[in-house]
């Protein structure tokens, strides 16, 4: 979101935060959990309808200026209850922020990995009617080191009973293992994958079965993922014939754009023109709306 709407939202909730708000993660992340630590403000100023709905067509106008097309928006909603919000009311707020501005726009939900089986099955319950309505699919994400994906396989199998696409936040903590998990649960895509690329088997697996990597190359590197961007596995996994698209993650806890991801994946990466043209590409081919 942007900083100058959360100081707002902050102020008019009269919130208890330091100033100025937590909202960028630095270079120095020592891993994923501190990473995720700096959503916290933008979480605590985004528990009312007109926060979410807003900030979710802001989110829409700052990218339809950078010319994206096509835009497909993860968030918790179980994040946004603490001010009594009901979790479909909290998806209603951020579908009508989106439709209310370009580029065409999608939501994806996110359980979470520290949540309880029940609770995000109640998640996608609330979720369901939505499908369809701007809606499009169920993710899970969280602290990957501290809590495996393989006991929300009901969550799952729950959503694609609902008509949700489905992906997982994996491969961006922990062990290479954790993108094999991901993959058990029947997903389509995953969110990052990038500690997956340590093992070739893994790689071969995900090309063998055409799962799409969404890699966000500033993230990852914040993330301690990966050492350095010019270290960043998006180019070898391109080359090797794995599917994958070129991602902004949050656009303001990473501190960047998609047009900024590019331009590293080109001068930081060495990737050629019809390498980022492939990525893009595959994103329009895996997209779970339109």
């Amino acid at each position: 979101m942007r900083p100058d709407t959360a100081e707002e939202l902050a102020r008019q909730l009269e919130l208890d935060l330091p100033r100025p708000l937590r909202l960028v993660a630095p270079a120095d992340c020592r891993s994923q959990a501190e990473f995720l630590t700096y959503f916290d403000d933008a979480i605590a100023v985004l528990q009312t309808e007109g926060a979410l709905e807003r900030a979710a067509y802001e989110l829409a106008v700052d990218s339809a200026a950078e010319n994206i097309d096509y835009l497909e928006v993860r968030w918790a909603p179980r994040l946004h209850t603490k001010r009594g919000l009901s979790i479909g009311a909290i998806i209603g707020a951020v579908l009508r922020g989106l439709d209310a501005a370009p580029p065409t726009s999608f939501g994806i939900v996110c359980a979470l990995r520290q949540h309880s089986v029940e609770e995000n099955l109640e998640l996608v319950r609330a979720a369901g009617p939505y499908a369809g309505l701007g809606l499009a699919g169920f993710d899970l994400a969280g602290d990957e080191a501290s809590w495996p994906a393989a006991p929300q396989a009901r969550a799952f199998e729950a959503a694609a009973a609902a008509g949700l696409r489905l992906t997982c936040h994996a491969g961006e903590a922990g062990e290479p293992a954790n993108v094999e998990e991901a993959l058990g649960l029947h997903v389509e895509r995953i969110a990052h994958g990038v500690i997956g690329a340590r093992d070739p088997r893994i790689v071969e697996r995900v090309r063998a079965e055409g799962v799409v990597l969404d890699l966000c190359p500033t993230s990852n590197w914040k993330c301690k993922a990966v050492p350095s961007l010019a270290e960043h596995p998006l180019p070898a996994l391109v080359r090797a014939g794995v599917r994958c698209t070129i991602s902004s993650d949050s656009r303001t806890v990473a501190g960047t754009t998609l047009s900024r991801e590019f331009e590293l994946a080109s001068t930081e990466m060495a990737m050629t023109e019809d390498e980022l043209l492939r990525c893009n590409l595959t994103a329009y081919e895996a997209r779970f709306g339109g």
